[in-house]
């Protein structure tokens, strides 16, 4: 046994040294896994591999690794724990992960803004012909007594010089109030984000794009048409799309209103947009 050990753990040195190499996928996950805390044996259970590599056209291999570490939260209105600890998070270049996490002891009193469920890691991309990747992870908390519970955007761009991923994105919404992180993959919006929260009656509509550095930089923020409540099934910023495009000079009086999904008739209705 403590040779399988030693040699696992020599194996798993020398490919991480040597970038010509690319590591099978049990062995990205295992120097994950090996790189995490234990809590009383428990060891973190890998939830999503990506291998970015392919898609960014990286120098060395690169992997998004998320994990559950071991430990439990809070859940609803429930007194009693859920098994499941903090969200990993993690680059590995070759086989050297850099993880990000709440630390695992501490992990049975978890803030409700810790993220504790992934749900997406995918690679979007600014243009055409799936050029100019990024990559968008959304995370989630534990949910409160009501149901709501944050959930955590993000997004990441690869420097070739540097040969790393950088964030170039990050915010947090709540969900019980239709409020929304929507990054636009098609369109004369294709790869900027809509960002709508609750503002008293309505809304805060913000607009963010990407600047020379990469970052996505706010360039529109307005109080919404679209009234909290109002019963138009479509999201906050489908209803908010014709004026969007307006104050962003995509769309003027007159022109085929944006359809947002296929069988829905575009109609005018208060400043906002419904299905007819």
């Amino acid at each position: 046994m403590l040779w399988v050990l030693l040699f696992c753990t020599v194996t798993l040195q020398v490919m991480a040294d040597e970038p010509s190499a690319h590591a099978p996928a049990a062995l990205v996950d295992q120097s994950v896994i090996s790189s995490l805390p234990n809590l009383r044996e428990q060891t973190a259970v890998i939830v999503a591999h990506l291998d970015l590599t392919k898609p960014f056209d990286t120098k060395s291999q690169w992997t998004f690794v998320a994990a559950i570490l071991p430990g439990s939260h809070v859940e609803g209105a429930s007194e009693d724990p859920v098994n499941g600890g903090p969200l990993t998070q993690c680059f590995v270049r070759n086989l050297r992960p850099n993880c990000t996490y709440t630390k695992a002891e501490a992990s049975s009193n978890l803030d409700y803004s810790t993220p504790i469920d992934l749900y997406s890691a995918e690679v979007v991309f600014r243009g055409a012909d799936s050029t100019r990747p990024l990559l968008m992870i959304k995370t989630g908390g534990s949910h409160s007594g009501d149901g709501g519970h944050i959930i955590h955007t993000d997004l990441f761009m690869y420097d070739g010089q540097k040969d790393a991923f950088e964030s170039v994105f990050s915010n947090v919404t709540g969900s019980n109030n239709n409020q929304q992180t929507r990054y636009v993959r098609d369109g004369p919006l294709r790869g900027d984000l809509i960002v709508d929260t609750p503002s008293g009656c309505c809304y805060r509509i913000e607009v963010y794009r990407q600047d020379d550095s990469g970052r996505y930089a706010r360039i529109l923020a307005y109080r919404s048409h679209t009234v909290y409540g109002d019963g138009n099934p479509l999201s906050v910023s489908d209803s908010e799309m014709p004026e969007i495009l307006r104050r962003l000079g995509f769309w003027h009086q007159g022109d085929p209103l944006p359809i947002p999904h296929p069988g829905c008739t575009p109609v005018m209705r208060r400043g906002e947009e419904w299905c007819q």
